[in-house]
């Protein structure tokens, strides 16, 4: 006999619970210190996103509230120092989502299915995030995704699989600089976009690129899945020598790493027919 599922409140509770005693066991140095910009002149990563992509519908309906949510959330970073050593954690940042703390029903993917919650939509701020920390090369801690694309491409101009899941307080996006100086986030709600930045006091010694190879849709099943890897690759980065800055060495000397960031193979939630490769025949 199959035991009852518990409800989502009972398991949540029992989730969060447990991320409060590992965090207890395993302490980080969180990121807490706030700072303006006059001490961080240089942008060194900027990514924005629309607000709105959708122009009727269920998401259309939630949009003023996703934005309010996102404006709420966007105080609570903009401004954050994340200094070498430390951790940004999305969850710690931000805190619970709460009514009582202002915030309102919105849109978010549950079991692989769209439902309004309080607090629904920060997903879009933590995917930007996570897309900053790569483009200054940080090393990510904990980063969750879903295992569905939700919806047909409209204007993207990263990858698929780049996003990244939040729900306080165990799926969390954790990542730590590796800069030897310290770094702050910069979000704002900019109608018609949501805008995240990273500054710092100098610029950057090295170039970050994320590329997708292998992008395709196939069929296992009767079901539609899409399928890539993403990699970053960071050029310009100078030989670890002993006592030898960044300057001192020549362009012909710096050197490139590529590094697989994942391997995203997604259930397709749209008709997606016509996408499609029939000649690929996955691996079992």
């Amino acid at each position: 006999m199959v035991a009852p599922r518990l409800p989502f409140a009972v398991r949540v509770a029992g989730l969060r619970v447990r991320r409060h005693v590992c965090e207890a066991l395993h302490p980080q140095v969180l990121a807490r210190q706030v700072a303006g910009t006059d001490d961080f002149p240089v942008i060194v990563a900027r990514r924005t996103s629309p607000l709105k992509r959708a122009p009727d519908g269920a998401i259309a309906a939630f949009s003023d509230e996703k934005e309010h949510n996102l404006r709420l959330a966007a105080r609570r970073l903009d401004g954050l120092v994340i200094a070498p050593g430390e951790v940004f954690s999305f969850c710690r940042t931000v805190g619970k989502t709460t009514r009582w703390r202002g915030y309102r029903r919105a849109l978010e993917l549950r079991h692989d299915k769209l439902v309004a919650a309080v607090g629904g939509g920060l997903c879009q701020l933590a995917n930007l995030l996570y897309l900053v920390a790569l483009d200054v090369d940080a090393e990510i801690v904990e980063r969750h995704h879903h295992s569905v694309d939700l919806f047909r491409d409209v204007e993207r101009t990263v990858p698929f699989g780049l996003g990244a899941t939040v729900f306080y307080n165990y799926l969390d996006l954790r990542f730590r600089t590796t800069l030897p100086f310290p770094v702050r986030l910069g979000v704002r709600v900019e109608p018609p976009l949501l805008v995240c930045e990273v500054r710092a006091r100098q610029a950057l010694p090295f170039r970050v690129r994320v590329v997708e190879t292998d992008q395709r849709f196939f069929r296992r099943d009767g079901v539609v899945y899409r399928a890539n890897r993403v990699w970053r690759v960071v050029e310009g980065l100078a030989p670890q020598t002993e006592g030898q800055s960044d300057a001192d060495v020549p362009a012909s000397a710096r050197r490139c790493r590529r590094e697989l960031l994942m391997v995203n193979e997604a259930r397709v939630l749209y008709e997606a027919d016509d996408l499609v490769d029939e000649t690929h025949r996955p691996s079992s």
